[in-house]
């Protein structure tokens, strides 16, 4: 963890420096979490966006308090594309608080992820006091040429799949930040990103306050891979996450259990000699090693979709510029891979996933066997293209 040194001021023309000294929340001035709350709500920029995730700059405030199912945010801000970034404020007493607030903003984004665009300007009108379409009007301040059709889409898509920022935001964060993360990470079921921000303040005398906010973690967005199912009523998009959750019977399946039906796929061997086997990760999928940092294979089962397939994917920003690479020879590509590989991801960006009911196999044995095909077509079209991208 990096320690930083004093903050000096300039007193005079002689060269004097007064030392700035450190003032902590919740002990002086009435400095707690609703001061904080306020000071980021009216002043924005004084969150480091960019450091954490600058996809969701530049920050809109939207409101304070706006309220969820699982209580009330303590300030929402969104951009002109149309993402929300959910702000807890904390002061950091002990460990307890820390997992509280943790489980806390976990909540309010699975909780936002279930509105609908009509639902986030209600809670918003509500919240501020205002009529109309709020969200909108807020963001076209910042940027006039803004379409309103266009915003609402962007906005109605990022709620549904729960592209958020969460940021928690706290004085004298320090301890356990790695425990934490760890958690986040742990517990994510959707696809946001997260930071900590500490907000260090220093008081110069009668002179005034220097605020300091300082990013000292944050996570990757974890990505979300879509496919498409008919059902005999329709069209249904399904949803199978990188982690690759699973429902049998409203319970995961043990974990020995699940490491038993994989256990064949680990031990599987590819047309192409220096391709490693595939590794077994909790939950319900297998991952293939790419010759490129940051990208591989996944091949999934999901039981509470009915469907298992294999998907080309990695850490967000590796995977965004490979794709943009890959993509220039996209035809080539798809017709050395398995029909119907053509697939986009939650981005909109063209992606490669491959996938099938598990009710059109008679057997785990032919679920696998259909598995390690796609997962050898896959290799052999993408691996030698990723190498040289390597290279």
């Amino acid at each position: 963890m990096p320690t930083y040194g004093n903050i000096l001021l300039r007193q005079d023309e002689n060269g004097a420096f007064t030392t700035a000294r450190r003032a902590p929340l919740g002990f002086t001035d009435g400095r707690n979490e609703a001061w904080l709350r306020d000071l980021l709500a009216g002043n924005p920029d004084l969150l480091p966006i960019e450091e954490v995730d600058p996809s969701f700059a530049p920050l809109v405030p939207l409101c304070t308090e706006l309220s969820t199912e699982a209580g009330p945010v303590d300030a929402v801000f969104i951009s002109p594309s149309g993402r929300l970034t959910l702000v807890e404020c904390k002061l950091w007493r002990n460990p307890e608080a820390r997992r509280k607030v943790i489980a806390q903003i976990l909540d309010y984004a699975r909780a936002v992820s279930g509105w609908s665009y009509a639902d986030l300007q209600r809670r918003v009108a509500a919240a501020t006091g205002h009529k109309g379409n709020v969200p909108f009007e807020a963001a076209r301040e910042l940027q006039p040429d803004l379409d309103e059709a266009a915003f609402v889409d962007a906005t109605a898509r990022a709620l549904r799949e729960g592209r958020f920022l969460l940021l928690i935001a706290g004085d004298g964060i320090r301890e356990g930040i790695t425990g934490m993360a760890d958690l986040i990470t742990r517990n994510a079921a959707l696809g946001f990103s997260f930071g900590l921000v500490e907000v260090a303040l220093y008081q110069f005398g009668e002179q005034g306050l220097v605020v300091q906010p300082r990013v000292v973690a944050r996570t990757e967005t974890l990505e979300r891979t879509f496919v498409q199912l008919q059902a005999s009523d329709g069209g249904a998009l399904q949803e199978v996450t990188e982690e690759g959750d699973v429902e049998v019977g409203g319970e995961a399946p043990s974990m020995s259990d699940e490491r038993a039906w994989w256990e064949p796929l680990t031990r599987i061997t590819f047309d192409d000699p220096e391709q490693e086997s595939p590794t077994y990760r909790p939950r319900n999928h297998v991952r293939v090693a790419m010759p490129y940092p940051g990208i591989w294979l996944t091949a999934y089962r999901s039981m509470g979709d009915g469907v298992c397939g294999v998907f080309f994917t990695g850490a967000k920003s590796e995977a965004r510029q490979v794709l943009d690479r890959l993509n220039e020879e996209r035809e080539q590509i798809l017709a050395e891979l398995p029909e119907g590989a053509d697939n986009r991801r939650s981005s909109g960006q063209p992606g490669y996933a491959s996938y099938a009911r598990l009710s059109d196999f008679a057997s785990d044995d032919e679920c696998r066997e259909w598995l390690a095909q796609q997962l050898n077509q896959f290799v052999n079209a993408l691996r030698p293209r990723l190498k040289a991208m390597g290279h």
